[in-house]
């Protein structure tokens, strides 16, 4: 065990500074899609079903994931941000293994290192998103496709695990299916470099694995009553996925996207080119499959058409493995006029060149995080103070914050609460229910959805008043409503509720963006 130990020490010191430095981000606020994934993982433990009682337009996952946080660590914010504490140690000793498989433990340190700097420097919007949270089944059934391709015997209990992941993967997000891909090119690549025939039993079993849990996922929403409602949503989804599926909207929308996630990643892509052509140079197939790997996380993000900033993030564990490729291969090199000449030395732990580089990595971490986050630790800042840090939009947490306290101030928890806009964080943090199953407006404003839709929402609201609505302007989203109008002006052109509204409410006051509205006495 002491041996074991001490050659892997590398990598265990390598996690634990990543998760000291990330610690910090238990502090972010929720933003919207958060408080959408916490709102419905709230209750799923209430025993409401997805899609019937709370509409989504996501596959299930992740709203379980968040369940399961709040079952362990309580119904609250940094509950939910702990997930990706929980499940970076994963994805850091699972990439460590693949690095270290294709080429040595020293890639395989850079890896996990790489990854875990570039994962917690993403924003409050983009940590504890649904596609960063479906990167561990992503990472694991790539490794365990490696070791069905490894393994002499029962190969096929890796296999069968590796598909289980897959489909897993798949109810995060239906695009993530085309992780299949790099994971039977992977196993294939494996086979062939140990001069072995790909073994027809091992690709058997990963089609049962992602069956099953295919399967076993349909089960679990048939057992709720919720799969025509799923059904429904998954249809309905493809409408919103297509209105910006046009040159002149996808043009716009990467001009915006490309140029923020090279300010984000463009170290990470600098290094992941290096990787590419030391890839191109030696002609390693294995390799290659890691390539197939990062073309594939493009192609999630680029069928879905909208280039959000966590849309990008499958991309991150096959580029922080290139990247670890590139910057092992930079660093353990002389350049000689155009050709590059190895010093490759004998494995050991990372040498001095390596232990500065990441050092000097780890800092930027620290000062990325501690920045925003050591004048509210230290006291210096008062948590208001802290979120009007955290802006997206016109969405300011501190908004959300100062929402919160007044409801709870007024309203006894558990009780209902209707918001015409997207701001479902305030459903979460104010420990109110949604008085719809509606916990945003798009579905009542967009063409592509049911008419009736309006009417049954407006028959609810009359028939169960809750104590307060709230009401968002200048929420500007034509990529989700259609519309060129914020939630305000929506508001107008919808008569049932709009009358509802006057009818029984009026105006208390205003926090920013949004409109608080009082039950009439």
């Amino acid at each position: 065990m002491a041996v074991t130990l001490r050659r892997h020490a590398a990598i265990l010191i390598v996690i634990a500074a990543i998760l000291l430095i990330a610690a910090p981000t238990l502090t972010y606020p929720l933003g919207r899609d958060q408080g959408e994934f916490a709102t419905i993982g709230r209750g799923l433990l209430q025993g409401k079903a997805p899609y019937v009682d709370l509409w989504n337009p996501k596959p299930p996952a992740v709203f379980y994931v968040y369940a399961a946080a709040m079952a362990l660590f309580g119904q609250t914010a940094p509950a939910l941000r702990a997930i990706d504490l929980l499940i970076f140690p994963v994805i850091a000793l699972t990439l460590y293994a693949i690095g270290t498989r294709l080429a040595d433990r020293r890639v395989g340190v850079w890896a996990a290192a790489l990854f875990g700097v570039f994962y917690f420097t993403e924003t409050f919007w983009t940590l504890t998103q649904n596609d960063g949270i479906a990167l561990l089944p992503m990472t694991l059934a790539m490794w365990c496709a490696i070791r069905a391709a490894d393994a002499a015997r029962r190969s096929w209990v890796w296999a069968l695990i590796s598909g289980a992941m897959l489909g897993w993967t798949f109810w995060f997000k239906y695009p993530f299916a085309v992780m299949g891909l790099p994971v039977l090119v992977i196993y294939a690549v494996i086979r062939r470099s140990w001069d072995k025939s790909i073994r027809s039993w091992d690709i058997f079993a990963i089609c049962v694995g992602g069956l099953l849990t295919l399967v076993g996922g349909a089960a679990v929403m048939l057992s709720l009553g919720a799969w025509d409602a799923l059904l429904e949503s998954a249809r309905l989804t493809s409408s919103y996925t297509t209105l910006t599926a046009n040159l002149p909207d996808l043009i716009e929308a990467f001009r915006v996207a490309l140029s923020y996630r090279w300010s984000q990643w463009g170290l990470l892509a600098l290094l992941g080119v290096v990787g590419v052509v030391i890839t191109a140079r030696r002609r390693d197939a294995r390799w290659w499959a890691v390539i197939v790997w990062l073309i594939s996380g493009a192609a999630m993000m680029l069928v879905q058409a909208k280039g959000y900033d966590y849309h990008w993030l499958p991309m991150l564990s096959p580029l922080a493995l290139l990247g670890g490729w590139g910057i092992n291969q930079g660093l353990r090199t002389e350049v000689k006029g155009l050709r590059l000449e190895s010093a490759v030395g004998p494995l050991s732990a990372l040498r001095p060149p390596s232990w500065i580089a990441l050092v000097a990595l780890l800092l930027i971490m620290a000062v990325v995080i501690g920045g925003p986050t050591l004048p509210y630790l230290t006291g210096q800042e008062d948590q208001a103070t802290y979120y009007a840090r955290f802006v997206g939009g016109e969405f300011r947490a501190d908004e959300s914050l100062q929402v919160v306290n007044v409801l709870r101030e007024r309203v006894v928890p558990g009780d209902s609460l209707f918001i015409w806009g997207f701001r479902p964080e305030i459903y979460y943090l104010s420990g109110l229910n949604p008085a719809t199953r509606f916990i945003f407006q798009f579905p009542l404003v967009a063409d592509w959805y049911p008419p009736e839709w309006r009417e049954q929402t407006a028959e609810i609201l009359w028939a169960a008043l809750p104590p307060y609505v709230i009401v968002a302007q200048v929420d500007y989203m034509p990529w989700v409503t259609g519309s060129e109008e914020d939630s305000n002006t929506l508001l107008q052109a919808y008569p049932d509720l709009n009358d509802w509204l006057i009818y029984n409410y009026e105006r208390d006051s205003q926090i920013g963006n949004l409109f608080l509205w009082r039950r009439k006495t």
